[in-house]
């Protein structure tokens, strides 16, 4: 898997696993974040359930109230995460 090569939906994926990671860290809920961030609860629910790819103004605003960066929201996961998310993507 040295090799990995993610798709469009897996890279969405990533990001909505590491949104909402990131928001528990923060203990920040869809309308806090939706105040702090001017991103509609709509949107955020969307992106965190995988069915909406945003722009990178949203993603950018998302990370500045989550005071973390785009490329923590985008960090691929590592190998064994990747592999317990593609199982659970089969199951459904």
């Amino acid at each position: 898997m040295a090799n990995m090569v993610f798709t469009d939906r897996d890279r969405i994926a990533v990001l909505a696993d590491n949104l909402r990671r990131a928001m528990a860290k923060q203990k920040m809920s869809q309308e806090q974040l939706e105040s702090e961030s001017g991103v509609s609860q709509a949107t955020i629910s969307r992106i965190l359930n995988a069915k909406h790819d945003p722009a990178s103004t949203v993603v950018w605003r998302l990370a500045q109230a989550l005071e973390t960066s785009m490329d923590k929201l985008f960090e691929q996961p590592t190998k064994k995460f990747f592999r317990a998310r593609l199982d659970r993507t089969i199951q459904v």
